[in-house]
């Protein structure tokens, strides 16, 4: 299973990460682990392309883990690319099941 974990603090992301392997097929065919992947990898390249936030990035492919912790304060642009990565998550949660994908949010 991917864990998704969204860190926010007073309304605003401080971080976010994919961690683990969804299992819906084994590595290298799994397309819930892909569209995972794509979506959180899409939504960093987004960020450090389109916003003026300064972020740090951390992945392990072998754990499937993609980490973005924000310097500061998201802004508005991050917050918005972040609630598009979320709907995404969500469609494949909603089309594959929890088995595969937990998304989660925790107050810091």
């Amino acid at each position: 299973m991917t864990t998704v974990s969204i860190w926010r603090k007073n309304d605003s992301t401080k971080a976010f990460e994919a961690c683990g392997h969804a299992g819906y097929a084994r590595i290298g065919k799994d397309i819930v682990c892909s569209a995972i992947s794509i979506l959180m990898i899409n939504t960093i390249n987004s960020i450090d392309e389109f916003t003026e936030d300064r972020i740090e990035v951390t992945s392990d492919e072998k754990t499937g883990l993609i980490r973005c912790v924000f310097s500061d304060t998201a802004s508005a642009d991050s917050e918005l690319l972040i609630k598009s990565l979320v709907l995404g998550l969500k469609q494949i949660q909603n089309e594959y099941g929890n088995k595969f994908i937990d998304i989660n949010y925790e107050e810091v």
